[in-house]
């Protein structure tokens, strides 16, 4: 009973229940593309020109409601249909009087070698190869008319789904990234580059349901989440370090520039009466106003005139990031990534409690593993 359970268990549907917003996107999106493609008909069928065909609508299932897949890009879409009906045509040029269901099996199967051969696998192809031989009569004698239609149509389904996802904010067609960023790593948070994602892919036979764009993402969010799951229990106040260098707004410039002479530290907060942070000061800051201040004044000035004078509420600015002690460090670490600070500091309500450095963070991963 139990593995009668299991087989039917893998009978049934494996994809998520969608949201009420992407339903409405998926139906709302292909119901408007083949409202252009008909209206498209209606318009040249005072000339005879153009008629709808059912694998059409299956172009339009992928187009507007998997996107991202690279069967619905633009090239597999148009190419994929129009080289699978042109595929059946020359099959039944060549061999018109081959017995069922020969001609049916023959056209399927090679328009998906043709799609393959030439990078445009589109299951909708499949079912227009098949269309072909079952309508021959009608469709045969039409020719090039017919290779015309099919490109025509499915040309105009792939431009409605381009001006509707970027009418609904959604990206399609897939950017390719250019030669000189075809090594970076993917969604920029990943160690692996689009070659190698892309042999992933192909290890596992996923090439043609993924990109690699897209598996980078999935598994850089994937990485987020179980690093900030395992750091849900490690705060920012158990990893910080306690012990602090401050210096307060009124301190004079003179003796910050000591203060940096003499620890190795790029920059320092500046903490007022009762502790709380208000700022912080960088070594470059005051180099760089040091450097100014020496091109504009006289040689032997420098140090009396301007130095003593200037205190540190001058050059301070404000924190880019600062976290409270209560917060998981696996919130930090994405942050750590795409930021370049010295230090975060880490408050006590308003009062600064400790810093947190990278070697902090590098520390407690391997305290961790």
């Amino acid at each position: 009973m139990q593995s009668l359970t299991r087989i039917l268990g893998s009978w049934g549907p494996l994809a998520q229940r969608p949201s009420s917003s992407e339903l409405l996107h998926s139906s709302l999106g292909a119901a408007l593309g083949l409202a252009l493609s008909g209206l498209l008909v209606w318009i040249g069928a005072a000339h005879g020109l153009l008629f709808l065909f059912a694998p059409l609508g299956a172009s339009a299932v992928l187009v507007f409601a998997v996107p991202n897949s690279p069967l619905a890009q633009p090239w597999p879409a148009i190419m994929g249909n129009t080289l699978s009906a042109l595929w059946a045509l020359l099959l039944l040029a060549a061999l018109p009087h081959l017995p069922s269901p020969w001609p049916e099996a023959i056209a399927v199967g090679g328009a998906i070698a043709v799609m393959l051969m030439c990078r445009a696998l589109h299951p909708p192809g499949g079912a227009m190869a098949l269309l072909v031989v079952l309508a021959a009569a009608k469709l045969v004698p039409l020719g090039w008319h017919l290779i015309a239609t099919v490109f025509l149509l499915t040309l105009a389904l792939v431009l409605a789904g381009v001006f509707y996802h970027r009418a609904t904010r959604r990206i399609y067609p897939l950017r390719h990234k250019p030669p000189a960023q075809a090594h970076a790593p993917a969604a920029g948070r990943l160690a692996l580059n689009n070659d190698e994602l892309a042999a992933l892919l192909t290890r596992f036979d996923q090439s043609y349901n993924l990109s690699p764009d897209d598996l980078g993402e999935l598994l850089a969010a994937a990485e987020e989440q179980a690093i900030q799951r395992r750091f849900a229990a490690v705060t920012c106040g158990e990893v910080m370090s306690a012990k602090l260098l401050t210096v307060a707004p009124t301190d004079s410039l003179e003796t910050v520039a000591d203060l940096f002479h003499r620890h190795l530290v790029k920059s320092l907060p500046v903490v007022g009466a009762q502790g709380e942070l208000l700022g912080l000061l960088l070594r470059s800051d005051l180099f760089d106003w040091l450097w100014e201040g020496h091109r504009r004044s006289r040689w032997r000035q420098l140090l009396q005139a301007r130095t003593p004078a200037a205190t540190v509420r001058k050059l301070m600015r404000a924190p880019e990031i600062c976290v409270q002690e209560a917060t998981p460090l696996g919130e930090l670490l994405g942050t750590l990534a795409q930021h370049t600070v010295a230090f975060i500091p880490v408050l006590r309500g308003h009062q600064l409690a400790g810093l947190i450095t990278r070697s902090d963070v590098i520390r407690a991963l391997l305290q961790l593993r």
